[in-house]
């Protein structure tokens, strides 16, 4: 049991299933986490289009998964059609979705080096123009998720087509009552890992009235979701981290507790 967050109350805005191992490791720091989900995640309602492209999986060269629940929802569709892919070359946007992939038996994942986001997916040399021109990509992603990576896939000369395998909703939550449990106003600093929860952050405060909340210090991942949030009301700089692991957010908490100090 480490004490690096001795102390100190984090709000955790990610959706449950990613948030379980992520509340535990600020707890064995002797934090309190304080679960409210922002966004739901749940299979795709309509799955007959994205099973009829998985039964053509022969067809793409490459499959990039956008996200780590990409990958579970994914997978499980791969495997329950009786497909694999031993074929193609497989991309990930970031690490955790990379691990994953790798648990459940994908050993050649490829991931950028450093910026976790479309971005930097893009700059690996398997997605070039040489590489890819003339190719069928397959991006299994959730609905309605950003085409910034499709359209320059495109224009790099690939087919592109997408395989949507869930869809996110906003979870009944009551923030106040969350807080109320954990015996505070306002948590000393919240963390967020979409752009998508940040808006739902946001619409929840106006909802309930908590206002104080724009106060508070955020922890977020990637300096395009730290651009948006001063937009959306929050007065404090946010504190931003490129890898959004586990280990690399719990250590940024701590070096933020440690210049608290």
């Amino acid at each position: 049991m480490g004490t690096r967050l001795k102390g100190y109350t984090i709000l955790v805005s990610r959706p449950v299933g990613q948030a379980v191992s992520l509340v535990a490791g600020i707890e064995d720091e002797g934090g309190k986490a304080i679960l409210a989900p922002m966004i739901g995640i749940r299979p795709i309602s309509d799955e007959q289009r994205c099973l009829a492209v998985i039964d053509r999986l022969d067809d793409y060269s490459s499959v990039i998964f956008i996200s780590r629940n990409a990958v579970e929802f994914g997978v499980e569709q791969i495997r329950q059609r009786g497909q694999d892919l031993d074929r193609q070359s497989i991309y990930t946007v970031g690490v955790g979705s990379a691990a994953e992939l790798h648990d459940r038996g994908f050993s050649k994942v490829q991931t950028p080096q450093g910026e976790f986001t479309s971005e930097g997916l893009l700059q690996l040399d398997g997605l070039q123009a040489a590489a890819i021109d003339g190719t069928k990509i397959l991006i299994i992603r959730g609905a309605g998720g950003r085409e910034h990576l499709g359209k320059t896939l495109m224009s790099r000369g690939a087919e592109v087509e997408y395989c949507e395998v869930y869809e996110r909703f906003v979870p009944d939550i009551c923030i106040a009552e969350a807080l109320s449990k954990a015996g505070v106003s306002v948590p000393d600093i919240g963390i967020v890992t979409s752009l998508e929860g940040a808006t739902n952050f946001v619409d929840k405060i106006d909802e309930e009235g908590l206002d104080l909340l724009f106060d508070m210090p955020l922890l977020v991942v990637g300096s395009r979701i730290a651009n948006e949030v001063a937009k959306l009301g929050f007065t404090n700089p946010p504190l931003i981290v490129d890898n959004p692991t586990d280990d690399h957010v719990i250590e940024a908490l701590s070096r933020w507790v440690m210049d608290e100090l």
